[in-house]
C-alpha cells in the first residue's frame, strides 16, 4: 500500500513539474496555430463559415507560386553557400591561425546584431555611397556603383551573412572535437592532406555539418527582417504574409492565415525530406 502511495504520489510530482512546460506548448504554440489553421478556413471579412478559397486562391496564382519559389530558392542559396564558406573557414581557425580569436568573433557579430539593426546597417554599408561601393571605386576597372541592395543576388548576399553561423559554429565545434592522432595515422599510412581531408575529416564532421545546416535553412525559410527591410521587390512568405496584413485596409487576415498554414506545412515538409535523405545517405 505504502509503495502504491509512492508511486501515484511520483507520478503526480512529475505531471506537477510538466504542467509550466504543456502551458507553455500550448499558449506559445498549440493555440495560435489553431487559431490561424481556423482562420485559414474562414471566408474573408467573415466572423464564421468554412471554405477552401483562400488556399486555391494562393496556391493558383503564379504570384503566389514565385513567392514559394523565392522563399526555397532564398533558404536553399544560403545553406549551400554557407556549408561551401563553412568547411574551409573551420579547417584555418582549428589550426589557431594569428588572430583566430578576431575572425570567431566576426563570424559571431550577425547573432549579436538585432536583425532589423542588421538589415539597416547592410543597406549602409552596400550603398552607392556606401563603404563597399566606395572602396570598389578605387579600383581602376570599376567606372561606376555596384548595385548590391533591393536585387536578388543582394539579397542572397544578406541571408548568406545573417545565417552563416549557424553552420560555421556547429563546423567548427565538430571539428575542434576530432582526435588528430586519426588524421596522423591515415598521413602515416600513405593518405595524402586530400584523401585525409575527404575520408577521414569530412565524414566524421558530418554530423555537426547537418546540424548547423538544418538551423540555416529553417531560420532563412522564415527569414522576416533581412528580406522586408532589404528585399524591396523580393518579397518571401514571411514578408508576403505580413503585407498582407499591413497594407490592405481591411487586412486580410484569412489570406493572411492561409499563406502562413501553407508555409508551416513547406517548412515542415522540407525538414522531413531533408533528414530522411541524410538518413539513407548515412547508411549507405
Amino acid at each position: 500500500m505504502l509503495q502504491t502511495w509512492r508511486k501515484y504520489e511520483h507520478n503526480a510530482t512529475t505531471w506537477l513539474l510538466l504542467l509550466p512546460a504543456f502551458a507553455s506548448f500550448f499558449g506559445l504554440f498549440a493555440y495560435p496555430i489553431l487559431v490561424t489553421l481556423i482562420q485559414s478556413f474562414r471566408p474573408e471579412g467573415q466572423a464564421d463559415g468554412f471554405t477552401f478559397e483562400n488556399y486555391i486562391n494562393f496556391l493558383s496564382d503564379p504570384r503566389g507560386r514565385d513567392v514559394i519559389v523565392l522563399t526555397f530558392v532564398l533558404a536553399i542559396g544560403t545553406t549551400f553557400f554557407s556549408l561551401l564558406f563553412s568547411i574551409p573557414l573551420a579547417l584555418i581557425l582549428r589550426d589557431k591561425v594569428r588572430g583566430h580569436r578576431f575572425f570567431r568573433l566576426l563570424a559571431l557579430i550577425p547573432l549579436m546584431v538585432p536583425g532589423l539593426i542588421g538589415a539597416l546597417g547592410l543597406l549602409l554599408f552596400f550603398g552607392s555611397r556606401g563603404w563597399f561601393n566606395l572602396a570598389a571605386q578605387a579600383l581602376p576597372f570599376v567606372t561606376e556603383p555596384l548595385t548590391i541592395n533591393y536585387t536578388l543576388q543582394g539579397l542572397m548576399l544578406f541571408y548568406v551573412w545573417l545565417y552563416f553561423p549557424y553552420t560555421a559554429l556547429t563546423t567548427l565545434s565538430a571539428l575542434e572535437g576530432l582526435d588528430r592522432a586519426v588524421e596522423e595515422a591515415g598521413a602515416v599510412a600513405g593518405a595524402n592532406p586530400r584523401q585525409v581531408l575527404r575520408y577521414l575529416i569530412i565524414p566524421q564532421i558530418i554530423p555537426g555539418v547537418l546540424a548547423g545546416s538544418v538551423l540555416t535553412f529553417m531560420t532563412a525559410f522564415g527569414a522576416f527582417s533581412i528580406p522586408l527591410i532589404t528585399g524591396g521587390d523580393y518579397r518571401p512568405l514571411s514578408v508576403q504574409i505580413y503585407k498582407e496584413i499591413s497594407s490592405f485596409i481591411p487586412a486580410h487576415w484569412s489570406a493572411a492565415s492561409a499563406m502562413a498554414i501553407v508555409m508551416g506545412i513547406l517548412q515542415v515538409a522540407a525538414l522531413t525530406l531533408y533528414m530522411r535523405l541524410l538518413r539513407q545517405r548515412q547508411v549507405r
